[in-house]
């Protein structure tokens, strides 16, 4: 059995989102650390099924269960499994996210535009709400996932931009309100990524948007996102709440 290094060894995660991207990135880099680790997905079984495999060697337990974070029931349902396999409740990372397609906002009809929030913000809503009874215990730490585009839109991704913006708000608000129970709440937004969901974009948007970031003249990559999610649930990072961190290579909006 490969333990890992073991660094949160004890402690256990909740991921949403965690078959693909940066979710996929999280799972393995905190079952490598020695998490026990819960991950949730919406559709993607064999993915989620590969991605225990991937982790059955390391010294905790990595279980993945679908679930819609729109669907309070079904949440309540999740982090009840957290607490009674593991026993606590550490860490909480609000990754998930679904596929949209780019339109003008005067042709996007209202229900994509719930759709979208209904995803990024009440989803994160369920699953805080849902876990606050398991980190009131010890504390804990709350890590949402937002976006370059909360601060720099772009053309047609009118109600992602809008939804992402909502969650650095929420974070903000929640961090004032759960200090007393030793949780911290932050925000991590990570720059052009190196993911299948950029890759619909036109060229020369792809070339400007490597032009934009100044840190070794490429893209970053989900596992480089991850790594700067993990020092948020070290015990080295106590005092950081209510912090928007950019994971972003130095992108210009910045």
């Amino acid at each position: 059995m490969n333990s890992g290094l073991g660094r949160l060894s004890g402690n256990s995660v909740i991921i949403t989102g965690g078959t693909q991207g940066i979710g996929k990135a999280l799972v393995l880099k905190f079952a490598k650390e020695g998490a026990d680790v819960l991950f949730c997905y919406l559709s993607s079984k064999d993915s989620s099924d590969n991605l225990m495999g991937q982790t059955s060697n390391f010294s905790g337990t990595t279980i993945g269960i679908q679930a819609d974070i729109r669907d309070r029931g079904q949440v309540e349902a999740l982090v009840n499994v957290a607490g009674e396999k593991f026993g606590r409740v550490d860490t909480l990372i609000n990754n998930a996210h679904q596929p949209y397609e780019r339109k003008w906002f005067e042709d996007t009809a209202w229900e994509e535009f719930q759709r979208e929030i209904d995803t990024l913000v009440q989803g994160p809503f369920n699953v805080v709400q849902s876990a606050l009874p398991y980190l009131k215990v010890n504390g804990g730490s709350i890590i949402n996932i937002s976006s370059t585009m909360a601060q720099l839109p772009l053309m047609q991704h009118s109600f992602y931009a809008t939804a992402k913006s909502a969650l650095v708000g929420l974070t903000k608000s929640l961090s004032l309100e759960l200090g007393k129970y030793g949780i911290r709440v932050n925000v991590v937004t990570p720059g052009p990524l190196e993911t299948n969901h950029n890759t619909g974009l036109p060229k020369e948007v792809m070339e400007q948007l490597v032009n934009d970031t100044p840190l070794y003249g490429r893209m970053g990559t989900c596992e480089e996102v991850a790594d700067s999610i993990f020092l948020l649930a070290l015990p080295e990072s106590r005092l950081i709440t209510g912090t928007n961190i950019h994971s972003s290579g130095g992108f210009s909006i910045f």
